[in-house]
């Protein structure tokens, strides 16, 4: 990742925490102030630690190569575990099902698409959100952001022998933003728009002329590309959760 890249997530980073500290420190006075307690639009959040169920669906860069996992359905389980103030983790395991374009790099460009198979992908994540409401509830929601580490782990591709290109195990990261609605102390639901962001590895044989067409272009211009690219998924996910204890 450039650095570039890096300074920019460290500027965002700090600014949000700043911000949710303030937030967190001022939503206790702002549920008082103006309002009698009964008729106040914040409430205390009694969903301390959710087990909740996930699905939806990913939409992103399969690289320069067009070789990589693109888009499709994920389904998986989340757990979160609110801290206090506007702090909370949470860890998150599910599997995507992500279409990918299979190649033969020793054909030229007009000969060398096989054709598509389906990537079943594994993500595992932890992460940690600042709850912009911090302890409390705003007519019973709570729009939050954060930021997650992970792993991708793809499963094995049988068409994978002909490209010499494979999905393995990839480390993942990326921000997210939400909405958390507390209708009650046991159920909520959840809207959450992630940018997953990993790295895609490409062999040396997509650099190479193609042996079986040595006039036409190779898969990819080393002059221009490196042997790795860092690619961007956009998830949109929906979850259904329950309030797991007090």
């Amino acid at each position: 990742m450039s650095n570039i890249r890096r300074t920019t997530v460290a500027r965002v980073s700090i600014t949000t925490l700043l911000i949710c500290s303030l937030l967190g420190a001022h939503d206790t006075a702002s549920a008082q102030v103006g309002h009698r307690p009964e008729t106040s639009p914040y409430s205390e959040l009694r969903s301390r630690r959710v087990l909740s169920f996930a699905g939806g669906y990913l939409i992103g860069s399969s690289g320069s190569a067009k070789v990589g996992p693109g888009s499709g359905p994920y389904a998986g389980a989340r757990f979160d575990l609110h801290l206090s103030g506007p702090a909370a983790l949470s860890f998150g395991a599910g599997m995507a099902s992500l279409e990918r374009i299979i190649i033969d790099p020793t054909w030229g460009p007009d000969n060398r698409t096989l054709g598509t198979a389906s990537q079943s992908v594994l993500m595992l994540d932890a992460n940690i959100d600042m709850l912009l409401t911090g302890q409390k509830t705003w007519h019973g929601l709570i729009p939050y952001v954060g930021a997650g580490l992970g792993f991708a782990l793809g499963g094995d591709v049988a068409a994978d022998s002909l490209s010499g290109y494979s999905f393995s195990t990839h480390f993942t990261t990326g921000p997210h933003v939400g909405i958390w609605l507390v209708p009650s102390d046991r159920i909520t639901f959840r809207i959450e728009a992630r940018d997953r962001i990993w790295r895609l590895k490409y062999p040396d044989g997509f650099f190479t002329v193609p042996e079986n067409e040595p006039t036409e272009l190779p898969v990819l211009d080393a002059n221009v590309m490196k042997d790795t690219q860092w690619v961007q998924h956009l998830a949109l996910t929906f979850t259904l959760g329950y309030t797991i204890g007090n």
